[in-house]
């Protein structure tokens, strides 16, 4: 069963005419990876801000089955005063508070554990490399035991090396603590790699419920460019092609804390 569901979900700015998403359909649940892929200007990070809920759908509705659920959110940067001499448990000392967490010495060992942080809690945060304090910033959110987890461009910066280590992780957190997540990521190999379900997001929407569903053509036509210098390639994308011509594709418009209850979306009480 989904634990998040957008049906027909569409924004607009007030008294502008043009539709930053419209009928953006998906879902995910528990312990599934759902990669978001889709050129700049395309509306992958309103899409975000409205599943955190820092803006509300014009049109649609977001599902989420638990009325208690809460999610996590990682965002591509913090600012943290680069003067501000404080340690990895430091920070997260603070968020345990911040949040009143019960056994929070425990919690803390445990997620430090599950990033591979354990030898690293001593550092200070603004010493550490980028894929280190994004390992952090993910620590911080676990301590919240969310159900989904919302992942902005966390492989930014990194080399393939750190990419590979960071998703890695997030495999590991997912099978562990069964959370799901949602990933807004430019690197295209590495969301087809471990995504489970991709969103092709261009304004509008091409859902896939398999992602071998996914042809080289396809992203061609999202992204408008040839992709050849993205490595993707083409034995993995052609299992799909044959199955792909029963589905609807899309057209496309050229012109495009951590802790969360949501206001916007529609929790079943069943």
């Amino acid at each position: 069963m989904p634990i998040l569901k957008a049906n027909q979900l569409s924004f607009k700015f007030p008294d502008e005419n043009n539709w930053i998403l419209k009928d953006i359909n998906f879902e995910v649940s528990s312990k599934e990876i759902l990669g978001i892929i889709g050129p700049n200007g395309g509306g992958k990070s309103t899409l975000l801000k409205i599943i955190v809920g820092l803006l509300k759908p014009t049109e649609g509705l977001l599902e989420f089955q638990n009325p208690s659920g809460l999610i996590g959110y990682v965002p591509q940067m913090i600012n943290i005063n680069r003067y501000l001499p404080i340690t990895v448990i430091e920070y997260l000392n603070l968020q345990a508070r911040a949040i009143k967490l019960l056994n929070a010495d425990a919690k803390i060992k445990e997620t430090l554990k599950i990033l591979e942080l354990e030898n690293k809690k001593d550092y200070l945060f603004n010493s550490m490399s980028g894929g280190e304090k994004q390992r952090v910033l993910i620590a911080k959110t676990l301590l919240i035991s969310p159900e989904l987890i919302v992942l902005d461009e966390p492989t930014t910066g990194l080399d393939s090396s750190g990419q590979d280590q960071l998703l890695n992780i997030i495999e590991d957190i997912r099978l562990q603590l069964k959370s799901a997540f949602i990933i807004v990521d430019h690197n295209l190999n590495q969301v087809l790699r471990k995504s489970d379900k991709i969103l092709c997001l261009n304004r509008t929407s091409h859902w896939h419920d398999h992602k071998e569903l996914l042809t080289k053509n396809i992203l061609e036509d999202i992204y408008h460019c040839e992709l050849e210098h993205l490595l993707i390639h083409e034995n993995d994308l052609k299992k799909g092609v044959d199955q792909h011509k029963n589905h609807q594709f899309c057209t496309h418009d050229h012109s495009d804390s951590n802790t969360i209850k949501h206001p916007f979306i529609k929790r079943d009480k069943r």
